[in-house]
């Protein structure tokens, strides 16, 4: 099916295409160490800091308006949130830079040029005489409540804030925005891994977002987010990997009929594990084998790096399996069935193996979750006659 209708794609863009634009704003402010930004407080977005405010209305168009003219709506609506921000006292116009983002382009005869910042025009007198004339229209539904939040001002508000609007117009479209993200983001990224930083950053900074618009917090800090920069270029060190699935997944009880023909399932249900355990141990196996799944894809990790770590994850397991099961002789299968329960509560639930992909990767799950994969192989085992019951 063709989609024509962009209706309700370009809000839904738009929301998106804010939240990125906001960290390419709050990356471009790098100089002001004690900023922070905010999403749908005074306007789109807002950077503050001790001294100065910075307000930004982002527009973003797919597939409409061409240009903006005198009595675009984009201009109108705008005009609107910065003058009932001021007429409220929410903001001090003499120290708030009111900036409008958008993806249309002006019109060459509009007075809306004038703001552009390559604009030659050091008078604002004849743009506010048009705006002036403007605002008296009665016959634009749409932008009505922009001209009366305009005229609400006093004239000396009103010149101030043209005096302190900037107009960026053809702005960065989604894509070109993520461009000129990896361009701030060249001399802090690990070399030749822009892509997975950023991808990694931009998960963490939409969650963030997530939380201030959903009133968890207040504000992103810029040195939040230089905090969060320095984590995670150092997760790409060589003694180290990104997590990306430090949170457990919830198995629920019908879930668990989806691994029943699980090698690994069956291991644990052969030595009679409960359903607790067994979540968590289904939640360690999906967690490892995507991690490793996309280390590998980023050439963060390779085949030998692995062999090597499940090799010493197998001979940890034979050592002491070994004795395990050379004290099972002539045992029954109930105590049988408990002593590789045990055995596997012990060294592998209560304790883990003491290896470790890489010396600061310490997320216990890899580990759990890597053994689950070799006992899903049949190469490790819990209870001591596992190869006997499972060949049957």
């Amino acid at each position: 099916m063709v989609i024509t209708d962009f209706s309700a794609r370009e809000p839904s863009l738009g929301y998106y295409h804010q939240i990125r634009y906001s960290l390419y704003l709050l990356l471009q402010n790098k100089e002001r160490s004690n900023s922070y930004l905010k999403l749908e407080y005074l306007d789109d977005i807002v950077i503050e800091d001790i001294d100065a405010t910075d307000l930004f209305q982002t527009k973003l168009h797919i597939n409409s308006v061409a240009n903006l003219t005198d009595r675009s709506a984009d201009f109108w609506k705008t005009i609107r949130v910065w003058g009932e921000a001021i007429n409220s006292k929410q903001i001090d116009i003499n120290n708030t830079i009111c900036t409008l983002i958008t993806t249309a382009k002006v019109s060459e005869d509009s007075f809306i040029k004038n703001f552009k910042a390559n604009s030659n025009s050091n008078n604002l007198d004849e743009t506010y005489a048009v705006m002036q004339q403007i605002s008296l229209e009665q016959t634009n539904a749409t932008n009505i409540n922009g001209y009366k939040a305009f005229r609400n001002l006093t004239v000396k508000q009103q010149k101030t804030l043209l005096e302190n609007i900037r107009v960026i117009d053809a702005s960065l479209s989604i894509e070109q925005t993520l461009s000129a993200i990896k361009k701030e983001l060249t001399l802090c990224a690990p070399a030749g891994k822009i892509d997975s930083f950023l991808e990694r950053l931009e998960g963490w900074w939409f969650q963030q977002c997530i939380e201030m618009l959903c009133n968890k917090k207040d504000a992103i800090q810029f040195r939040e987010l230089h905090q969060k920069m320095s984590d995670i270029r150092d997760t790409f060190q060589q003694d180290n990997l990104p997590d990306d699935f430090a949170s457990p997944i919830i198995i629920n009880e019908n879930e668990l009929s989806d691994y029943e023909e699980r090698v690994f399932v069956h291991q644990l249900k052969i030595i009679a594990i409960k359903n607790t355990i067994l979540r968590n141990a289904i939640s360690d196996f999906r967690r490892a084998y995507d991690q490793r799944s996309k280390w590998l894809r980023e050439n963060l990790t390779n085949i030998a790096e692995y062999d090597h770590y499940e090799n010493q994850l197998q001979d940890y397991w034979n050592n002491i399996f070994s004795i395990v099961r050379d004290d099972c002789e002539g045992l029954s299968d109930n105590e049988l069935e408990k002593i590789g329960r045990e055995f596997y509560k012990k060294y592998f639930v209560e304790n883990i193996p003491p290896y470790r992909i890489r010396d600061k990767f310490q997320s216990a799950y890899l580990t759990r979750g890597s053994c689950h994969m070799l006992a899903d192989e049949m190469k490790i085992g819990w209870h001591p006659k596992f190869e006997n019951i499972l060949e049957k």
